[in-house]
């Protein structure tokens, strides 16, 4: 269990892909996962709610372990 923990602190992660459509990024996430990817999602949000605005606007970002992106960008464009 520590060790996963451990691991996990000192993976160097890297965006492999990057998109404002909610759609196309649940597509990409399942991408991912049906070829055990391991991935974590970043997502920005801008706008909206209280004092920020009218508009809704989010960033979904993808990111992969340094070892694995040649495996991530095969699953995603292929």
């Amino acid at each position: 269990m520590f060790k996963n923990f451990f691991a996990s602190l000192f993976v160097n992660w890297e965006l492999v892909y990057s998109t404002q459509d909610v759609a196309e990024y649940s597509s990409i996430r399942g991408k991912l996962e049906n070829n055990n990817v391991k991935y974590k999602t970043k997502t920005i949000s801008y706008g909206g709610g209280e004092g920020g605005g009218y508009g809704f606007s989010s960033t979904y970002q993808l990111f992969v372990p340094k070892e694995v992106v040649h495996k991530a960008n095969k699953a995603i464009h292929h």
